[in-house]
C-alpha cells in the first residue's frame, strides 16, 4: 500500500526521487526520475555521473547543496538539470539527510520535480516587463523632452504675438494675425494637457494617502457651487458602505469634479438634474458611482471612443473632449478601472473601481 501511494502521487506530481547510500556507496533513481532525466532502464547512477545531470553554470550550486545536505542541512531549491540526452530544463529540488538510530548522517534523499514550463513562462514575463518599462521610460523621457522644448517656442510664439502692433495691419492681415495667435493659444492649450497626462502617468503609490471620500466630494461640490444653483440640480449621496480609501487625493477630486460637471453639463432642458453619487463593496473590491438622469450617451456609436483623447459626442461649445480622458487615465494609473452604461435620453452612469 506505502509503494501504491508513493508511485500514484509521484505520477500526479511529476516528481522523481532519488537517494544516496553512504554505507553502501550507492545511488539510486526512481522510475519517475529515470523518466523525466530520460536514463537507461539499465542505467546506474553513482556520486561520480551524478553532477552530469546539473547545467553547468549551476554545478557549483548543486555541490553546495549536496555537501551541505552531508552535513545535515536540509535544501529546498529552484535549479537547472540536464537530462541524459542534453535537454536542459528548471527543476524545483528537495534534500535531506538520512540518519541512524543514533543520529549519524548515513546518506541523502530527496525529490525533484520539473517546472520547466512554469520558469519559461515566468522569465518571459519578466522580460516582458523589462521591455514595456524600458519603453515607459523612453516614452516619459520623450515626452518631458518634447513637452520642455515646445514649451520655450510657444512661449515666444506667445510673447510676440503681444507686443505686435496689430492695429497697423490691414483687414487681410489682421485676419492672418488672429489665425497665428490662435494657433499659438491651441498649441499652449495641447501643451498643458500633455503635461496633465504626463503628471499622472509618473504618479506613484507614494503619493497615495486614506481619504475620506465625503470630505473630497465636499470640496468639489463646494467649487461647482454656482453650477449647481444655476442649473438647481439635486445631488444625492451614500458613502456609508466605502467611507474611506486610499488614493491619491488630487486624483478623486478630479474625478469627481469631471463627472459631476458632465451630469450637469449635459443634462436634459427642461428637466431638473438629478444625481447620484454613492459607494458599496463587491467581491473585496470598492466602488465609486455617479449616476445621472441626463442626455445619455449613444454607447453604440461612441462607446469605443468615450475615453479618448478630444473625443466630444454633444454639440456643446464648450466641449473638449479632455475630461473622460484625464479621469481614466487617472483611475487606471492607480490599478483601478472605469466603466460607463448610458441611454440616449435615459441618463449615464459610471462606476469606478477604485
Amino acid at each position: 500500500m506505502d509503494n501504491f501511494y508513493y508511485e500514484e502521487i509521484s505520477n500526479l506530481t511529476e516528481a522523481g526521487g532519488w537517494m544516496v547510500d553512504f554505507l553502501n556507496k550507492r545511488s539510486f533513481f526512481d522510475d519517475q526520475a529515470k523518466r523525466i532525466l530520460k536514463v537507461p532502464e539499465d542505467f546506474i547512477p553513482t556520486l561520480k555521473n551524478g553532477y552530469k545531470f546539473y547545467a553547468e553554470e549551476h554545478t557549483d550550486k548543486a555541490t553546495a547543496l549536496f555537501f551541505g545536505c552531508a552535513q545535515g542541512i536540509p535544501f529546498d531549491t529552484k535549479i537547472k538539470m540536464v537530462t541524459y540526452d542534453g535537454s536542459v530544463f528548471w527543476a524545483r529540488a528537495h534534500g535531506k539527510p538520512m540518519e541512524n538510530e543514533e543520529g549519524e548522517i548515513i546518506g541523502i534523499r530527496g525529490v525533484f520535480q520539473s517546472i520547466d514550463e512554469e520558469e519559461k513562462i515566468k522569465l518571459q514575463l519578466q522580460a516582458s516587463l523589462d521591455l514595456i518599462e524600458k519603453h515607459n521610460e523612453r516614452l516619459y523621457t520623450f515626452s518631458h523632452i518634447v513637452s520642455h522644448n515646445l514649451r520655450s517656442h510657444v512661449s515666444n510664439m506667445q510673447l510676440t504675438t503681444q507686443l505686435f502692433e496689430a492695429k497697423n495691419l490691414s483687414q487681410e492681415q489682421q485676419e492672418l494675425f488672429g489665425n497665428f495667435t490662435q494657433i499659438a493659444q491651441n498649441l499652449d492649450t495641447t501643451l498643458k494637457h500633455l503635461n496633465e497626462v504626463i503628471t499622472i502617468q509618473m504618479a506613484g503609490d507614494t503619493d497615495r494617502e486614506f481619504v475620506h471620500i465625503e470630505d473630497i466630494f465636499n470640496t468639489v461640490r463646494t467649487s461647482i457651487k454656482q453650477l449647481i444653483v444655476q442649473s438647481d440640480a439635486e445631488i444625492y449621496t451614500d458613502f456609508s458602505e466605502v467611507e474611506k480609501v486610499q488614493y491619491v487625493p488630487a486624483y478623486l477630486e478630479s474625478i469627481l469634479l469631471n463627472l459631476l460637471t458632465n451630469s450637469i453639463k449635459y443634462r436634459k432642458a427642461g428637466v431638473r438634474p438629478e444625481i447620484r453619487v454613492f459607494t458599496f463593496e463587491e467581491n473585496e473590491k470598492q466602488y465609486l458611482v455617479v449616476q445621472d438622469n441626463g442626455i445619455g450617451i449613444d454607447l453604440k456609436s461612441h462607446g469605443d471612443k468615450m475615453f479618448q483623447l478630444y473625443q466630444t459626442f454633444n454639440n456643446n461649445d464648450d466641449a473638449v473632449g479632455m475630461g473622460l480622458f484625464l479621469t481614466r487615465n487617472q483611475v487606471e494609473a492607480l490599478g483601478g478601472k472605469i466603466s460607463v452604461e448610458s441611454t440616449l435620453g435615459r441618463g449615464t452612469k459610471f462606476t469606478i473601481r477604485l
